[in-house]
C-alpha cells in the first residue's frame, strides 16, 4: 500500500504551542493499493480556528512523494470504518522551501479522544514551502463518495 499528503493552510501558529489561528487548512490522504491503482481520498478541513488544532506559520502548501506503507503494521489503514467519521490529526514537521524532506505524523482518536491508530514517517521526500510545522485536525471525510464503499483499500495480508 502507498499513501500521499496534500495539505495547505492559511494562518498564524507557534510551533509546539497552542497558541495561534487558523484562515483555512485542508488535507488530502491518499491511499493507492500499487502504483497502478487509482488513489481513494480521504480528506480533512477546518475553517476559522482559534487555539492550536489546526495551523500553520502564515501560509503552507505541501505535497508529499508516495509513502510505502507496510499494511501487516498499519491494517487500520485498509478500513474505511477505521478512517471515515473519526477525529484525525495529520502533522507536517519542518521548513520546506520548494524541496526537501519533511516528517509525517497521522493519528486516528477514538470517541474518547484517545489516539487509537498512529503512523509517523521521518524524511519524506516532499515538495511545496512552510516555515514551520502544519498541523490539521478534524473528522475525516471519504472524498469519493458513496459508490467507493464497496472497494477494498488494500489488499489483505
Amino acid at each position: 500500500m502507498e499513501m500521499k499528503i496534500l495539505a495547505s493552510g492559511i494562518g498564524a501558529a507557534l510551533p509546539k504551542t497552542s497558541i495561534g489561528f487558523s484562515l483555512f487548512s485542508g488535507v488530502y490522504i491518499q491511499l493507492r493499493r500499487s502504483s497502478s491503482d487509482q488513489p481513494q481520498t480521504f480528506g480533512i478541513a477546518s475553517g476559522l480556528e482559534i487555539g492550536g488544532n489546526s495551523g500553520t506559520l502564515i501560509a503552507g502548501h505541501i505535497e508529499t512523494a508516495w509513502m510505502k506503507i507496510d499494511t501487516t503494521k498499519h491494517v487500520w489503514l485498509c478500513s474505511r470504518s477505521s478512517l471515515v467519521g473519526k477525529l484525525g490529526e495529520v502533522e507536517l514537521k519542518g521548513t520546506l522551501a520548494f524541496s526537501g524532506t519533511i516528517d509525517v505524523n497521522f493519528t486516528i482518536f477514538d470517541a474518547n479522544n484517545e489516539s487509537t491508530f498512529s503512523l509517523s514517517r521521518i524524511k519524506v521526500e516532499s515538495k511545496g514551502g512552510q516555515l514551520a510545522d502544519t498541523k490539521i485536525r478534524g473528522v475525516i471525510k471519504d472524498m469519493m463518495g458513496k459508490t467507493q464503499n464497496g472497494r477494498a483499500l488494500c489488499a489483505q495480508p
